[in-house]
């Protein structure tokens, strides 16, 4: 996971690891994930999070590292304790894809999860994972309807609420200065003439 979402979300404040030479079960799990052996690095997550089971940032990651293997029902579970654990997460600016060695990987599994939901459609679990992926690639409309559906299905979703209350707020001030620019524009048109 790039460095920044790190100091920004867990407040890490160490060197930075060369994860290839780190014998740690996190610089594991990362090193692992970023070679494409998801199922390895799902084990050494389960260790980092076994060592430090209140570190919210390691259920989300090992979360994605479930997805890459479809596993989308444990996916569901560390997100939800992720967020659980870091409420502050849905302020985060990254790209999932950033955490993808391969960016042809990250395609093949939001492929992958899209299908298991056309097929799978009434799994509202896998209906959130996606969303969380449209969320974090700032596809907020395609987010917006899988969060929708979370919440036909569980109108009490903390965190379905949680991100789809960020996405109304982006849309508003998105609107907001929308507005603000077209008065903007108007005035100048005005003061030409």
């Amino acid at each position: 996971m790039p460095k920044y979402v790190y100091e920004k979300s867990a407040y890490i404040e160490e060197d930075p690891v060369d994860v290839y030479e780190d014998s740690s079960p996190l610089s594991r799990a990362y090193a692992a994930f970023a070679k494409g052996s998801f199922y390895e690095s799902v084990i050494a997550f389960n260790e980092s999070i076994d060592a430090d089971p209140e570190n919210g940032v390691l259920y989300l990651a090992r979360a994605q590292a479930h997805i890459a293997i479809a596993d989308y029902r444990t996916a569901y579970e560390d997100l939800i304790r992720g967020m659980e654990l870091v409420p502050e997460w849905t302020e985060v600016e990254f790209s999932v894809a950033e955490l993808y060695a391969n960016p042809d990987w990250f395609e093949e599994h939001c492929e992958s999860l899209a299908r298991w939901v056309s097929d799978y459609p009434r799994d509202y679990k896998a209906h959130f994972v996606l969303g969380y992926i449209h969320y974090f690639q700032q596809d907020y409309t395609a987010a917006k309807s899988e969060f929708i559906y979370t919440l036909a299905w569980d109108k009490d979703h903390p965190q379905a609420a949680m991100l789809m209350d960020s996405i109304l707020a982006y849309e508003a001030e998105t609107e907001v200065r929308a507005v603000e620019k077209e008065e903007v524009e108007a005035l100048e048109e005005e003061q030409k003439l």
